[in-house]
């Protein structure tokens, strides 16, 4: 890159951190009645300085613009861009996100933070690794680990509430939204929702579509499980958080005494000694019914495996290891 080509990729990657920042602090502020709304602008802000950063970083300035214009290019083709696979997990997060930002002038609602939370959250996390990923920069730098949860509110969405309180192309908007973010997740994202309905022969209500006859359409699940973003990470992600932590502490974690990267091994060996799985303050099954268990694990479990291999990281896998043989022995007796 030239002068003006690197100075341009840094001023843009710092206005993202802030503008990132500014979302989270908004999102989490308890005085602010639309944390939805104003987060999402933000965050989209951020998405749209980085990903340019990178562009430039890669191509060069002038690919920043349409071509013959003097206009830069929009945080969707940015994301094309960058992101080629259209049914990319990224993607189909930041199609909803985008949406949340161009429509929400036109239906503000309370109830959108139930609708929009976890997917914000999810947000949340891809740009945090993508910052890493394409940057090389951690936001954990500037701001704690632990901040970058949302403080989501829970609830159910009543659509007798709404109806009463909404005219009704808002709450038909609503509707919409819900069915069109469920049908968006990838499977196993961990994000879903639920929408009690009633079936009635009366005229009056929203008309929705199992058949092809209406406007909207609904899916009838057997079983869903409440979004629950407590849980952010999947073992993978969680040893991958672990290690990084590690590797910036100097901290060397040992096995049989030989030097070793943290890795999902490791993770599973602290899951069964701690018996994580069922209990609620480290883990939760994120699957839906009839699907195989698909765990989730909370900040408070990957703090006590940090805090236990920053106390002892030349024995403490080993000594676990050997603790779960013996409680194997004794089961077999």
């Amino acid at each position: 890159m030239n002068e003006v080509e690197s100075t341009t990729y840094e001023r843009l990657l710092d206005k993202s951190q802030e503008a990132f920042l500014l979302a989270i602090e908004l999102y989490n502020r308890p005085t602010i009645r639309y944390h939805a709304e104003g987060c999402c602008f933000f965050l989209c802000n951020a998405w749209e300085l980085m990903l340019k950063a990178y562009i430039i970083h890669q191509i060069g300035y002038e690919s920043v613009y349409y071509p013959g214009s003097d206009r830069t290019l929009s945080l969707s083709d940015c994301l094309k861009k960058v992101f080629t696979n259209e049914n990319d997990p990224l993607r189909l997060n930041m199609d909803v996100v985008c949406e949340l930002r161009n429509t929400s002038t036109h239906f503000v609602t309370d109830e959108y933070e139930l609708f929009y939370g976890p997917i914000l959250q999810e947000c949340v996390k891809f740009y945090e690794e993508k910052l890493r990923e394409l940057h090389g920069i951690e936001i954990s730098d500037r701001i704690p680990e632990n901040y970058l949860a949302l403080s989501v509110r829970r609830g159910d969405v009543d659509f007798d509430v709404i109806k009463a309180r909404y005219p009704r192309e808002v709450v038909e908007k609503m509707l919409e939204l819900g069915s069109s973010i469920v049908a968006s997740r990838p499977e196993g994202s961990g994000i879903n929702y639920a929408t009690d309905l009633r079936l009635t022969k009366k005229k009056e209500g929203i008309p929705v579509r199992i058949a092809n006859d209406s406007d909207t359409a609904v899916s009838i699940l057997h079983s869903l499980t409440d979004p629950i973003n407590k849980y952010i990470y999947r073992a993978k992600r969680g040893a991958d958080f672990i290690r990084r932590k590690l590797n910036k502490e100097g901290i060397v974690l040992r096995v049989n005494g030989e030097s070793k990267e943290f890795n999902v091994f490791h993770f599973n060996v602290f899951v069964d000694f701690y018996n994580m799985k069922g209990n609620d303050s480290y883990s939760y099954n994120l699957s839906l019914g009839g699907e195989q268990p698909s765990w989730g694990y909370s900040q408070q479990a990957i703090d006590l495996m940090l805090q236990e291999i920053r106390r002892d990281p030349e024995h403490v896998i080993d000594g676990m290891r050997g603790e779960l043989a013996k409680r194997k022995a004794r089961k077999n007796l």
